[in-house]
């Protein structure tokens, strides 16, 4: 167990987030699969949509107990500013020049499906 990620996403759900009532999970989803499935695949399993070569098999999206452990704010802050900022791997890039905040959050709704089961 990673202590440093729990004590990072215990301080993170402290901190209020923009209201998820308002999401749009097909626009997360084709945000996702265009963008983030190249390496999380598009079930977040680092299967299907992986596209190979040097992309790397990153398949803890849809593992449901570590992503029980991280707040909504940890997803949306690692997805704007990418791997290496939050400790993890650096090829993820940071996508907040790229995405608004809603599509972010559009695209951490979309994540929350994987484990939903």
């Amino acid at each position: 167990m990673n202590y440093p990620i729990l004590a990072l996403a215990a301080l993170l759900s402290s901190m209020p987030i923009a209201a998820m009532a308002d999401v749009d999970l097909a626009k997360g989803k084709q945000i996702f699969d265009q963008m983030c499935a190249g390496c999380h695949g598009y079930r977040g399993d680092g299967g299907e949509g992986h596209r190979g070569g040097f992309s790397p098999h990153i398949g803890t999206l849809a593992n449901k107990e570590y992503m029980s452990q991280l707040p909504d704010d940890y997803l949306v802050l690692i997805i704007k500013k990418g791997g290496a900022y939050m400790g993890k791997i650096s090829t993820m890039p940071a996508w907040e020049k790229k995405l608004s905040d809603e599509e972010v959050v559009d695209i951490v709704a979309h994540i929350r499906t994987f484990t939903a089961q």
